[in-house]
């Protein structure tokens, strides 16, 4: 039986993921900070002090409640951190390089442009990412994926 995770993160899913990345963090971070901002004012010596990273306050800890409610931005908190936790799994030099630049927002022209390669190839490298950070391939993976052919075509 399929979790939820296998359903929903599809090598579709993930490349649309990189590919707003760089939104959903600008996003998250501005709705974020939009949120910081409430609070209740201090006056004396407890203005000066320094904050710690702690929310105290009754209602910033019931807006960030709310936040937490809010699927959208629960949904897009999710894949940014399924994005990040597996982004380690990208071992290959290139396709690390590829996944760096579109995570940082550069649109498959410019990354072919800065790495002196053809738009197939980023779009090839970039759905080879796809696919470790998915999981592809497994560790037993037979030669009926054909991921070694695919390795020895690009690299020779």
């Amino acid at each position: 039986m399929k979790t939820r995770n296998e359903e929903y993160y599809t090598i579709s899913r993930i490349l649309d993921i990189i590919k707003n990345y760089h939104i959903n963090i600008k996003n998250v971070n501005e709705f974020g900070n939009d949120i910081k901002s409430v609070g209740v004012a201090q006056y004396g010596i407890e203005a000066t002090l320094p904050k710690g990273n702690v929310i105290s306050s009754v209602v910033e800890r019931e807006v960030m409640r709310q936040i937490q409610e809010n699927r959208f931005i629960a949904n897009m908190i999710t894949d940014i951190k399924y994005i990040q936790q597996r982004w380690s799994r990208v071992t290959n030099e290139k396709e690390a390089q590829v996944l760096s630049l579109r995570l940082d927002g550069y649109k498959v022209t410019d990354i072919a442009e800065i790495l002196r390669m053809e738009r197939s190839n980023v779009y090839r490298l970039l759905e080879r990412a796809a696919r470790r950070i998915k999981g592809y391939p497994q560790n037993s993976a037979t030669n009926s994926t054909n991921y070694e052919n695919e390795k020895v075509l690009l690299y020779n």
